[in-house]
Protein backbone atom coordinates (compact mmCIF):
# COMPACT_ATOMS: atom_id res chain seq x y z
CA UNK A 1 0.00 0.00 0.00
CA UNK A 2 1.43 3.35 -1.04
CA UNK A 3 1.32 5.96 1.76
CA UNK A 4 -0.74 9.12 1.45
CA UNK A 5 -0.35 12.57 2.98
CA UNK A 6 -3.05 15.22 3.40
CA UNK A 7 -2.70 18.80 4.64
CA UNK A 8 -5.21 21.60 4.15
CA UNK A 9 -3.56 24.74 2.81
CA UNK A 10 -5.58 27.03 5.08
CA UNK A 11 -4.34 25.20 8.17
CA UNK A 12 -0.74 25.16 6.98
CA UNK A 13 -0.83 28.95 6.48
CA UNK A 14 -2.39 29.40 9.92
CA UNK A 15 0.38 27.40 11.53
CA UNK A 16 3.28 29.03 9.69
CA UNK A 17 2.03 32.61 10.12
CA UNK A 18 0.10 32.75 13.39
CA UNK A 19 0.86 29.79 15.68
CA UNK A 20 3.69 28.89 18.00
CA UNK A 21 6.33 26.65 16.36
CA UNK A 22 5.18 23.57 18.24
CA UNK A 23 4.13 20.30 16.59
CA UNK A 24 2.84 17.31 18.52
CA UNK A 25 2.85 14.03 16.59
CA UNK A 26 1.43 10.56 17.17
CA UNK A 27 0.28 7.48 15.29
CA UNK A 28 -2.90 5.39 15.52
CA UNK A 29 -4.07 2.16 13.91
CA UNK A 30 -6.76 2.00 11.26
CA UNK A 31 -9.51 -0.40 12.28
CA UNK A 32 -11.36 -0.96 9.01
CA UNK A 33 -11.07 -3.62 6.31
CA UNK A 34 -7.69 -2.36 5.12
CA UNK A 35 -5.39 -2.07 8.09
CA UNK A 36 -2.65 0.47 8.43
CA UNK A 37 -1.42 3.37 10.51
CA UNK A 38 -2.58 6.96 10.60
CA UNK A 39 0.13 9.57 11.20
CA UNK A 40 -0.94 12.84 12.79
CA UNK A 41 0.64 16.25 13.45
CA UNK A 42 -1.21 18.91 15.46
CA UNK A 43 -0.47 22.45 16.64
CA UNK A 44 -1.83 24.65 19.44
CA UNK A 45 -3.49 28.00 18.78
CA UNK A 46 -3.46 31.20 20.84
CA UNK A 47 -6.41 29.98 22.92
CA UNK A 48 -4.70 26.67 23.74
CA UNK A 49 -6.96 24.75 21.34
CA UNK A 50 -5.83 21.85 19.17
CA UNK A 51 -5.60 22.21 15.41
CA UNK A 52 -4.69 19.26 13.14
CA UNK A 53 -1.99 20.41 10.71
CA UNK A 54 -1.51 17.26 8.65
CA UNK A 55 -2.24 13.56 8.64
CA UNK A 56 -1.21 10.57 6.58
CA UNK A 57 -1.83 6.88 6.04
CA UNK A 58 0.84 4.19 5.85
CA UNK A 59 1.32 0.50 6.47
CA UNK A 60 3.16 0.61 9.79
CA UNK A 61 4.89 2.97 12.20
CA UNK A 62 8.29 2.08 10.77
CA UNK A 63 11.15 4.54 10.48
CA UNK A 64 10.78 4.60 6.70
CA UNK A 65 7.07 5.49 6.90
CA UNK A 66 7.64 8.20 9.50
CA UNK A 67 10.49 9.69 7.45
CA UNK A 68 8.19 9.87 4.43
CA UNK A 69 5.41 11.55 6.45
CA UNK A 70 7.77 14.05 8.08
CA UNK A 71 9.34 14.85 4.71
CA UNK A 72 5.94 15.76 3.29
CA UNK A 73 5.20 17.81 6.40
CA UNK A 74 8.47 19.70 5.93
CA UNK A 75 7.47 20.53 2.35
CA UNK A 76 4.41 22.27 3.82
CA UNK A 77 5.81 24.13 6.83
CA UNK A 78 9.45 24.56 5.81
CA UNK A 79 12.47 24.67 8.10
CA UNK A 80 12.27 26.59 11.37
CA UNK A 81 15.24 26.51 13.78
CA UNK A 82 12.83 27.29 16.64
CA UNK A 83 10.58 24.32 15.88
CA UNK A 84 9.70 22.05 18.80
CA UNK A 85 8.39 18.53 18.16
CA UNK A 86 6.83 16.48 20.96
CA UNK A 87 6.22 12.73 20.62
CA UNK A 88 6.51 9.45 22.45
CA UNK A 89 9.87 7.67 22.66
CA UNK A 90 9.41 5.50 19.56
CA UNK A 91 12.75 4.92 17.85
CA UNK A 92 11.13 5.30 14.42
CA UNK A 93 9.89 8.81 15.26
CA UNK A 94 13.25 9.83 16.70
CA UNK A 95 14.96 8.63 13.52
CA UNK A 96 12.51 10.56 11.33
CA UNK A 97 12.97 13.81 13.25
CA UNK A 98 16.76 13.57 13.21
CA UNK A 99 16.68 12.82 9.49
CA UNK A 100 14.09 15.33 8.29
CA UNK A 101 14.18 18.10 10.91
CA UNK A 102 17.81 18.14 12.11
CA UNK A 103 17.46 21.72 13.40
CA UNK A 104 14.27 21.05 15.36
CA UNK A 105 14.27 20.36 19.07
CA UNK A 106 12.74 16.97 19.86
CA UNK A 107 11.42 16.29 23.34
CA UNK A 108 9.49 13.31 24.65
CA UNK A 109 6.08 12.91 26.20
CA UNK A 110 6.45 12.86 29.98
CA UNK A 111 3.29 10.80 30.42
CA UNK A 112 4.67 7.96 28.28
CA UNK A 113 7.91 8.19 30.24
CA UNK A 114 5.98 8.05 33.51
CA UNK A 115 4.30 4.80 32.41
CA UNK A 116 7.60 3.24 31.35
CA UNK A 117 9.04 4.06 34.79
CA UNK A 118 6.22 2.14 36.45
CA UNK A 119 5.35 4.85 38.97
CA UNK A 120 2.31 3.97 41.05
CA UNK A 121 -0.12 6.01 43.09
CA UNK A 122 -0.91 9.68 43.26
CA UNK A 123 2.05 10.51 45.50
CA UNK A 124 4.65 9.15 43.09
CA UNK A 125 2.86 10.69 40.11
CA UNK A 126 2.88 14.09 41.82
CA UNK A 127 6.61 13.75 42.52
CA UNK A 128 7.20 12.94 38.86
CA UNK A 129 5.23 15.88 37.50
CA UNK A 130 6.86 18.26 39.97
CA UNK A 131 10.24 17.07 38.66
CA UNK A 132 9.31 17.39 34.98
CA UNK A 133 7.60 20.76 35.32
CA UNK A 134 10.22 22.45 37.50
CA UNK A 135 11.32 25.71 35.89
CA UNK A 136 14.74 26.04 37.52
CA UNK A 137 17.61 23.59 37.87
CA UNK A 138 17.58 23.88 41.66
CA UNK A 139 13.87 23.06 41.83
CA UNK A 140 14.41 20.15 39.45
CA UNK A 141 17.17 18.68 41.61
CA UNK A 142 15.06 19.12 44.74
CA UNK A 143 12.05 17.26 43.32
CA UNK A 144 14.17 14.57 41.66
CA UNK A 145 15.89 13.80 44.98
CA UNK A 146 12.50 13.34 46.62
CA UNK A 147 11.39 11.01 43.82
CA UNK A 148 14.59 8.96 43.95
CA UNK A 149 14.24 8.49 47.72
CA UNK A 150 10.91 6.73 47.10
CA UNK A 151 11.89 5.00 43.84
CA UNK A 152 15.67 4.65 43.43
CA UNK A 153 15.19 2.42 40.38
CA UNK A 154 13.95 5.29 38.17
CA UNK A 155 17.53 6.46 37.72
CA UNK A 156 18.32 3.32 35.71
CA UNK A 157 16.01 4.63 32.98
CA UNK A 158 16.43 8.38 33.39
CA UNK A 159 20.22 8.21 33.24
CA UNK A 160 19.89 7.01 29.63
CA UNK A 161 17.62 9.90 28.56
CA UNK A 162 19.09 13.40 28.22
CA UNK A 163 17.32 15.65 30.75
CA UNK A 164 16.77 18.35 28.11
CA UNK A 165 14.34 15.98 26.37
CA UNK A 166 11.93 15.58 29.30
CA UNK A 167 12.41 18.51 31.70
CA UNK A 168 11.57 22.19 31.61
CA UNK A 169 14.60 23.14 33.65
CA UNK A 170 17.10 21.87 31.06
CA UNK A 171 15.01 22.46 27.94
CA UNK A 172 16.99 24.07 25.13
CA UNK A 173 13.82 25.31 23.45
CA UNK A 174 10.61 26.91 24.71
CA UNK A 175 8.13 24.13 25.57
CA UNK A 176 5.57 26.65 26.86
CA UNK A 177 3.20 24.43 28.92
CA UNK A 178 3.34 21.30 26.76
CA UNK A 179 4.94 18.32 28.47
CA UNK A 180 2.95 15.49 26.82
CA UNK A 181 1.61 14.35 23.46
CA UNK A 182 -1.94 14.36 24.82
CA UNK A 183 -3.12 16.87 22.21
CA UNK A 184 -2.40 14.50 19.31
CA UNK A 185 -3.83 11.57 21.26
CA UNK A 186 -7.02 13.56 21.86
CA UNK A 187 -7.52 13.91 18.10
CA UNK A 188 -6.81 10.20 17.67
CA UNK A 189 -9.49 9.49 20.26
CA UNK A 190 -11.88 11.78 18.41
CA UNK A 191 -11.25 9.90 15.16
CA UNK A 192 -11.64 6.38 16.59
CA UNK A 193 -14.94 5.75 14.78
CA UNK A 194 -13.71 7.33 11.54
CA UNK A 195 -10.68 5.04 11.58
CA UNK A 196 -13.03 2.07 11.23
CA UNK A 197 -14.19 3.42 7.86
CA UNK A 198 -12.49 3.47 4.43
CA UNK A 199 -9.59 5.89 4.03
CA UNK A 200 -11.66 8.34 1.97
CA UNK A 201 -14.09 8.62 4.88
CA UNK A 202 -11.20 9.30 7.25
CA UNK A 203 -10.22 12.19 4.99
CA UNK A 204 -13.81 13.47 4.95
CA UNK A 205 -13.88 13.29 8.74
CA UNK A 206 -10.82 15.52 9.16
CA UNK A 207 -12.07 17.98 6.55
CA UNK A 208 -15.45 18.23 8.28
CA UNK A 209 -13.91 18.65 11.73
CA UNK A 210 -11.46 21.31 10.53
CA UNK A 211 -14.20 23.17 8.68
CA UNK A 212 -16.43 23.20 11.79
CA UNK A 213 -13.62 24.24 14.14
CA UNK A 214 -12.58 27.12 11.88
CA UNK A 215 -16.14 28.39 11.72
CA UNK A 216 -16.83 28.10 15.46
CA UNK A 217 -13.48 29.51 16.56
CA UNK A 218 -13.65 32.38 14.07
CA UNK A 219 -17.01 33.41 15.50
CA UNK A 220 -15.69 33.17 19.08
CA UNK A 221 -12.53 35.13 18.21
CA UNK A 222 -14.50 37.92 16.55
CA UNK A 223 -16.68 38.32 19.65
CA UNK A 224 -13.67 38.61 21.95
CA UNK A 225 -12.69 42.29 22.20
CA UNK A 226 -10.12 41.81 24.94
CA UNK A 227 -6.38 42.09 24.41
CA UNK A 228 -5.70 38.42 25.22
CA UNK A 229 -7.51 35.20 24.38
CA UNK A 230 -9.85 33.78 27.05
CA UNK A 231 -7.38 31.03 27.98
CA UNK A 232 -4.48 33.46 28.41
CA UNK A 233 -6.65 35.86 30.39
CA UNK A 234 -7.69 33.13 32.80
CA UNK A 235 -4.04 32.27 33.43
CA UNK A 236 -3.20 35.93 34.09
CA UNK A 237 -6.16 36.42 36.45
CA UNK A 238 -5.19 33.41 38.53
CA UNK A 239 -1.67 34.77 38.87
CA UNK A 240 -2.96 38.23 39.82
CA UNK A 241 -5.02 36.76 42.67
CA UNK A 242 -2.03 34.76 43.87
CA UNK A 243 0.43 37.67 44.19
CA UNK A 244 -1.70 40.45 45.73
CA UNK A 245 0.26 40.51 48.98
CA UNK A 246 3.78 40.17 47.57
CA UNK A 247 6.31 42.91 48.26
CA UNK A 248 8.35 44.71 45.61
CA UNK A 249 11.53 46.76 45.92
CA UNK A 250 12.98 48.70 43.01
CA UNK A 251 16.55 48.13 41.86
CA UNK A 252 16.65 50.47 38.86
CA UNK A 253 14.29 51.67 36.18
CA UNK A 254 13.56 48.18 34.84
CA UNK A 255 14.75 45.71 37.52
CA UNK A 256 12.83 44.85 40.69
CA UNK A 257 13.30 42.52 43.63
CA UNK A 258 10.06 40.66 44.40
CA UNK A 259 9.51 38.72 47.64
CA UNK A 260 6.71 36.13 47.49
CA UNK A 261 7.13 34.97 51.09
CA UNK A 262 9.17 31.88 50.16
CA UNK A 263 11.83 33.24 47.84
CA UNK A 264 13.08 36.43 46.26
CA UNK A 265 13.33 36.82 42.51
CA UNK A 266 14.79 39.61 40.42
CA UNK A 267 12.52 40.69 37.58
CA UNK A 268 13.92 42.43 34.51
CA UNK A 269 10.99 44.14 32.81
CA UNK A 270 13.07 45.41 29.90
CA UNK A 271 14.30 41.93 28.95
CA UNK A 272 11.02 40.23 29.99
CA UNK A 273 12.74 37.79 32.31
CA UNK A 274 12.51 36.58 35.89
CA UNK A 275 14.74 34.36 37.95
CA UNK A 276 11.87 31.91 38.43
CA UNK A 277 11.96 31.41 34.59
CA UNK A 278 8.17 31.05 34.36
CA UNK A 279 7.87 34.24 32.29
CA UNK A 280 10.49 33.12 29.76
CA UNK A 281 9.22 29.56 29.41
CA UNK A 282 5.45 30.11 29.46
CA UNK A 283 5.29 33.31 27.44
CA UNK A 284 2.95 34.89 29.99
CA UNK A 285 4.14 37.19 32.81
CA UNK A 286 4.78 35.32 36.04
CA UNK A 287 3.50 36.42 39.42
CA UNK A 288 6.74 38.27 40.12
CA UNK A 289 6.43 40.25 36.88
CA UNK A 290 2.78 41.01 37.62
CA UNK A 291 3.78 42.30 41.07
CA UNK A 292 6.41 44.54 39.47
CA UNK A 293 3.83 45.80 36.98
CA UNK A 294 1.47 46.65 39.84
CA UNK A 295 4.33 48.40 41.64
CA UNK A 296 4.77 50.58 38.53
CA UNK A 297 1.07 51.58 38.77
CA UNK A 298 0.29 49.88 35.46
CA UNK A 299 -3.41 49.21 35.02
CA UNK A 300 -2.95 46.26 32.66
CA UNK A 301 -0.14 43.72 32.84
CA UNK A 302 -1.26 41.79 29.76
CA UNK A 303 1.08 43.92 27.63
CA UNK A 304 3.96 41.84 28.96
CA UNK A 305 2.88 38.63 27.24
CA UNK A 306 4.33 37.26 24.00
CA UNK A 307 2.25 38.03 20.93
CA UNK A 308 1.20 34.38 20.42
CA UNK A 309 -1.57 34.78 23.03
CA UNK A 310 -3.15 37.96 21.73
CA UNK A 311 -6.69 38.11 20.39
CA UNK A 312 -5.58 39.67 17.12
CA UNK A 313 -3.36 36.67 16.47
CA UNK A 314 -6.21 34.33 17.34
CA UNK A 315 -8.52 36.10 14.88
CA UNK A 316 -5.87 35.97 12.16
CA UNK A 317 -5.41 32.23 12.73
CA UNK A 318 -9.02 31.52 11.73
CA UNK A 319 -9.52 34.35 9.25
CA UNK A 320 -9.63 32.01 6.26
CA UNK A 321 -12.34 29.44 5.61
CA UNK A 322 -12.11 25.69 5.04
CA UNK A 323 -14.35 24.51 2.22
CA UNK A 324 -15.68 20.93 1.93
CA UNK A 325 -14.82 18.54 -0.86
CA UNK A 326 -17.56 18.79 -3.55
CA UNK A 327 -20.16 16.05 -3.77
CA UNK A 328 -18.90 13.10 -5.89
CA UNK A 329 -21.84 13.60 -8.26
CA UNK A 330 -20.30 16.93 -9.26
CA UNK A 331 -16.79 15.63 -9.83
CA UNK A 332 -15.27 15.93 -13.28
CA UNK A 333 -13.38 12.68 -13.79
CA UNK A 334 -11.01 12.50 -16.79
CA UNK A 335 -11.68 9.68 -19.23
CA UNK A 336 -8.11 8.41 -18.96
CA UNK A 337 -8.28 8.31 -15.16
CA UNK A 338 -6.90 4.97 -13.99
CA UNK A 339 -8.68 2.96 -11.32
CA UNK A 340 -6.81 2.75 -8.05
CA UNK A 341 -5.96 -0.80 -7.05
CA UNK A 342 -7.04 -2.23 -3.71
CA UNK A 343 -4.21 -1.97 -1.14
CA UNK A 344 -2.13 -5.10 -0.78
CA UNK A 345 -1.35 -5.66 2.88
CA UNK A 346 1.66 -7.98 2.83
CA UNK A 347 2.42 -7.61 6.51
CA UNK A 348 0.32 -9.18 9.25
CA UNK A 349 -1.12 -6.68 11.70
CA UNK A 350 -0.20 -6.82 15.37
CA UNK A 351 -2.29 -8.91 17.71
CA UNK A 352 -3.49 -12.50 17.95
CA UNK A 353 -5.07 -13.76 14.70
CA UNK A 354 -8.67 -14.95 14.77
CA UNK A 355 -9.11 -18.70 15.36
CA UNK A 356 -10.79 -20.67 12.57
CA UNK A 357 -12.41 -24.04 13.23
CA UNK A 358 -11.11 -26.42 10.57
CA UNK A 359 -12.98 -29.53 11.77
CA UNK A 360 -15.83 -30.83 9.51
CA UNK A 361 -19.37 -30.75 10.77
CA UNK A 362 -22.11 -33.36 10.17
CA UNK A 363 -25.22 -31.59 8.89
CA UNK A 364 -28.65 -32.96 7.94
CA UNK A 365 -30.01 -31.78 4.56
CA UNK A 366 -33.43 -32.86 3.21
CA UNK A 367 -33.63 -35.82 5.57
CA UNK A 368 -30.33 -37.33 4.41
CA UNK A 369 -27.04 -37.30 6.27
CA UNK A 370 -24.29 -35.56 4.34
CA UNK A 371 -20.85 -34.91 5.66
CA UNK A 372 -19.78 -31.49 4.43
CA UNK A 373 -16.50 -29.79 5.07
CA UNK A 374 -17.68 -26.51 6.52
CA UNK A 375 -15.09 -23.91 7.43
CA UNK A 376 -16.40 -21.92 10.36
Amino acid sequence: MDPCFIAIGVVVRSFVQHMRPIIIIDGAHLKGTFKGTMFLAVGMDANNQILPIAYGIGKTESGEEWIWFMSKLKECIGENPSLLIISDRAASIDLAIRTVFPLAYHCVCCRHLLMSLGLNGKAQNDMWWATCKAYTVNDFKHHLNILVKHRPDVLQTLNHIPPEKWTRAFAQCNRYIYMTSNSAESVNSLSVQARKLPITKVSDFFTDVTQRWYFERRQAAEKNKNFLTPWAESKIFRRIRKCRSWTVAGINGSAFNVDDGKRRCVVDMQNRSCECRIWQLSGLPCCHAISASTFLKESDCSQWDVHWFRSEVHRATYAESVYPVPDPLNWEIPEDFSKIATPHMNKRQAGRPLKINVFPQKVRILGRENVLDVMQ
